[in-house]
């Protein structure tokens, strides 16, 4: 089930603003498991499963992507843009493109031969402005096809690895969003007693701004936030969560200390693996906003280890998706029979 929905979902484009455009997609996996649903008016997708008391669980992982915007026609029939969220230019150099516009164009991103580039040059980092889309359409024949402010993203399809390892664009964060399946599933099989409202969140990567009103509708009692970290690496730091190892719990001031040790003594009490993940200050996650919406909501976080993030081929461990969806499925199985003012309380 898992492979299958990511496949589907990362094989669409859910570019930041523009996420409602494939949400029939979310709607279809999610609506078997949950009671109700709605829209709010910036774009996140709110699933709920009705509970036997008034206690509200909020789960968050945002459905937005990365992507680019078109910026300029130029004379010569190249395409100019710009970043939609945070994209190292090196890793768009000699990508497929497909434009979103009056229909769908493909193009290519090039860039100058090393034959003619000077090595001075060669030396300094790329710059989105330098580059440019190369569609092979004339100025006159693009303006009748391409608008500026047409969004873009990278011609790429999900790709299967070896054992449990699947690559794709957008894993950042539909691998979160895959999560909140998990969960919904198993908490089918296990019950629970409180809401559970299922957000699949917009703009997180554009300012965690879906977040902020998903959470101001629902108003929990309790936000646990799924999102992706870096994933270990030879050239990443050894302290870097390792894929197939769980997910990794944030530890730090924005997490409610309780809140935290009670998923930590479920996942030892369970067998669940797990791997610590120091946050000092800001996590750039949907909890940044959630943390501090309304009266303050008591949050965890968790991140799915990810190699290769914001490019087209992050790179994940389906294990990590199941690990944690049930893990936290028997989590909130656990405070239906707890007194939850003990846990929240410092």
């Amino acid at each position: 089930m898992i492979k299958n929905f990511l496949f589907e979902v990362c094989s669409n484009h859910y570019v930041s603003g523009y996420e409602h455009t494939n949400g029939n997609i979310l709607k279809k996996y999610f609506q078997p498991y949950t009671d109700s649903f709605e829209e709010d008016n910036i774009g996140s997708y709110i699933f709920k499963s009705t509970g036997t008391n008034s206690t509200k669980i909020m789960l968050a992982a945002h459905s937005d992507e990365i992507g680019l915007m078109i910026t300029s026609i130029l004379d010569n029939g190249f395409l100019r843009f710009t970043s939609v969220g945070g994209i190292n230019a090196a890793s768009l150099v000699a990508q497929d493109i497909i434009i979103y516009g009056k229909e769908s164009i493909f193009g290519v991103i090039g860039i100058k031969p090393p034959h003619l580039t000077p090595e001075e040059e060669r030396e300094k980092p790329l710059k989105t402005k330098d580059l440019f889309i190369d569609t092979g359409l004339s100025k006159k024949e693009l303006e009748k096809k391409v608008s500026i402010g047409d969004i873009a993203v990278i011609k790429r399809q999900p790709l299967a690895l070896q054992n449990s390892i699947i690559s794709s664009r957008q894993l950042d964060d539909k691998a979160g969003i895959a999560v909140m399946l998990v969960v919904a599933h198993e908490l089918k099989k296990i019950s629970h007693n409180s809401n559970i409202y299922y957000a699949a969140t917009a703009q997180e990567e554009t300012g965690c701004r879906g977040s902020a009103t998903a959470s101001y509708k629902i108003n929990p009692d309790i936000g646990i936030v799924l999102d992706v970290g870096f994933g270990l690496t030879p050239d990443m730091p050894p302290e870097t969560a390792s894929l197939g190892k769980g997910p990794a719990v944030a530890i730090g001031g924005r997490f409610n200390p309780k809140l935290t040790k009670k998923f930590i003594e479920v996942c030892k009490q369970y067998n669940y693996e797990f791997q610590y993940e120091a946050s000092p200050s800001s996590s750039g996650t949907d909890t940044e906003s959630l943390q501090i919406n309304r009266e303050g909501i008591p949050c965890i976080l968790l991140s799915i280890p990810l190699r290769y993030m914001h490019t087209s081929v992050e790179t994940i461990d389906l294990k990590d998706i199941e690990t944690t969806g049930k893990a936290i499925a028997r989590f909130i199985n656990e405070i239906d029979n707890s007194d939850l003012e003990e846990i929240l309380c410092f």
